[in-house]
């Protein structure tokens, strides 16, 4: 049985820049994908069936769980395959603003495609890309990262559109360390739009090259962290915290929050972050 890593989602950046006639905002978000986050595995079975476990796995629902949902989903479009058993392993925070349940679920779309040894055309990943967005507007992006083998990826509109956009093939951050915080506190997504003042961003484009990343996004922000903060005052401390640190050279909140991450110039800089941050934050080095 094969495990599959479900990296955490980070917006490095995340601008509003317009509410579309549907509802949803339009974003502008240049996200990556960093390190180990939840884990898959799929074998082989009968009939779809999930099992949670893991140190955030308690309470969570299997019926109406979106790996489930997800499963089922990309089985529909291949019915003749066979069902399987999963297992999640839930190591990172619910609704924390890192994309767990939406990674969790494009992961096991990917996991399903590998068990049934589906050679997929580029078209055909694209078009499942795509599709994807009607199982929630973070799912495309998370599904791309595996079908794509991409890891920086830039969004224009609500993500349910299944169009995001990969960047380049190298890792401009790799040679740093990257520290996500969060203070144990759930975030509602939904609830975050509904407290945005609706003061929306200029767009903006994207760094056409990887050397460009950081002087980029030291200009830019995220739009969701004043909301978050109203509800969640804890993200302020983290963001304080992060920011006095010894070589941060960027503190900010992903997604709508709650968690945060601050990116260091090497791992002893991360390390000693770690030192200085509050004991009963979850705090995770990718």
């Amino acid at each position: 049985m094969t495990i599959h890593n479900a990296s955490p989602k980070i917006n490095l950046m995340l601008h509003i820049t317009d509410r579309q006639p549907s509802g949803f905002h339009h974003l502008q978000s240049l996200i990556t994908f960093f390190g180990n986050g939840d884990q898959i595995e799929v074998q082989e079975s009968d009939i779809f069936s999930l099992e949670i476990k893991g140190p955030f796995g308690k309470g969570l629902p299997i019926k109406d769980n979106l790996v489930l949902i997800a499963a089922e989903w990309i089985h529909e479009l291949y019915p003749y395959q066979a069902k399987a058993h999963l297992t999640l392993t839930k190591n990172l925070p619910i609704s924390s603003g890192i994309g767990g349940g939406s990674s969790d679920a494009a992961t096991a779309i990917s996991a399903l495609i590998e068990m049934w040894e589906l050679k997929l055309e580029e078209s055909k990943k694209k078009e499942l890309i795509k599709k994807s967005g009607l199982l929630g507007a973070d799912v495309p992006v998370c599904l791309a990262h595996h079908l794509m083998n991409r890891s920086y990826f830039w969004i224009e509109g609500s993500g349910k559109e299944g169009l995001p956009e990969p960047l380049w093939k190298e890792n401009p951050l790799a040679d740093y360390s990257i520290l996500l915080v969060n203070p144990k506190i759930a975030v509602s997504t939904p609830e975050i739009f509904r407290l945005y003042d609706r003061i929306y961003d200029k767009p903006i484009e994207p760094p056409k090259k990887s050397s460009e990343l950081m002087d980029f996004l030291l200009k830019t922000k995220n739009s969701l962290a004043k909301p978050t903060s109203e509800i969640v005052p804890e993200i302020k401390k983290i963001l304080d915290v992060l920011r006095a640190s010894d070589d941060c050279l960027l503190a900010r909140m992903s997604g709508s929050g709650a968690t945060c991450f601050g990116i260091y110039k090497d791992t002893q800089a991360c390390e000693e972050a770690i030192s200085k941050m509050d004991p009963n934050w979850w705090v995770y080095k990718v």
